[in-house]
């Protein structure tokens, strides 16, 4: 019982659905943090290859688009399941 109560956690529900991974390593980074890890690391590798701050910009624009975009989908994804999940709790 141990063992289940220790996976019950939000991270291992989405690396399984994510990943299809039974187990994964989490982080005790708030979700700011973690997001702003993410984007220095994009960041630095943009203005290492963009040395024109126009292109550099442009670049950035279209990342920014993409992480939108990814992000909208995957709102919506994690929406339905939430509904999905509910209503089988109901039934």
């Amino acid at each position: 019982m141990t063992d289940i109560f220790a996976r019950m956690d939000i991270r291992q529900v989405r690396s399984f659905l994510l990943y299809g991974e039974e187990s994964c390593e989490i982080q005790n980074a708030d979700y700011d943090e973690r997001l702003k890890k993410a984007e220095m690391i994009i960041y630095e590798i943009l203005k290492n290859a963009y040395q024109e701050n126009s292109a550099f910009q442009s670049a950035l624009n279209d990342v920014n688009e993409a992480i939108s975009i990814c992000q909208e989908v995957y709102a919506e994804i994690g929406m339905k399941f939430a509904a999905k999940i509910m209503f089988q709790l109901l039934q």
